[in-house]
């Protein structure tokens, strides 16, 4: 009569190979996941370290183009024309600033939008201080045939108008004559001058000057200080 082999309770080597092939499974599951999750963060890591770069080279390129002295919106280096840069729009935008016609773009000056191209939600953002001038027209008369004018001005507008008995003959800017008919001048005149010094006028003339014999238009400019805003989204 044979005797029953008492079960020790342990699993055989084939039994145990089994039971530990659920745990490889999810071990492989695990670390397929965490690698395929590596590989995606890896290729945006390196998407966005090629294309920073290159939105960021757009962005300064044309946050200095805007301000240049050559520039079609400024007066002269970091001072921008405030007429000029309101007729700025995205036709413009193309035309004047090829750097960045295949990006979205927005710019703003002084808080404001001046113009925005397609839809700029990221990208790279530069900021520069700079100067806002605009032109004010002023008009003088003349108590006298000779005047300095209180400001700088890149020109005047001169409306001559002598009484019967005057003849104004000639008109001097600094010394050098910049209007001159010896019949007599009579009308209205634009005398383009010198932005860099103060002008002083001098009008010849014939017979008696008086204060409605020329009215005299100068062109002085108000400047501030504003923010702007460049974003490029390539």
């Amino acid at each position: 009569m044979s005797t029953p082999t008492p079960d020790s309770g342990r699993d055989g080597p084939g039994d145990r190979g089994q039971a530990n092939l659920p745990v490889l499974a999810v071990a492989l599951l695990v670390v397929t996941a965490a690698t395929g999750l590596g590989l995606a963060l890896a290729d945006g890591a390196f998407a966005g370290a090629e294309r920073s770069p290159g939105e960021r080279h757009v962005a300064v390129s044309l946050s200095e183009r805007l301000v240049a002295p050559d520039g079609p919106l400024t007066n002269r280096g970091n001072t921008l024309n405030r007429t000029r840069v309101a007729r700025l729009d995205a036709a413009r935008l193309d035309e004047w600033f090829p750097v960045a016609e295949s990006c979205d773009v927005r710019i703003r000056l002084d808080g404001e939008t001046v113009v925005e191209r397609g839809d700029p939600t990221g990208g790279t953002t530069v900021r520069r201080v700079v100067l806002l001038e605009q032109r004010q027209s002023r008009t003088l008369d003349l108590p006298t045939d000779r005047v300095t004018l209180p400001r700088r001005t890149p020109r005047v507008t001169l409306d001559v108008d002598p009484p019967a008995a005057t003849t104004v003959t000639a008109v001097r800017a600094n010394g050098r004559v910049v209007l001159h008919d010896p019949s007599g001048l009579d009308g209205s005149y634009d005398v383009a001058l010198s932005r860099l010094e103060t002008a002083t006028l001098a009008v010849e003339h014939s017979g008696p000057f008086t204060p409605a014999t020329v009215d005299l238009t100068y062109y002085p400019a108000r400047t501030t200080k504003a923010e702007l805003v460049v974003t490029v989204d390539a």
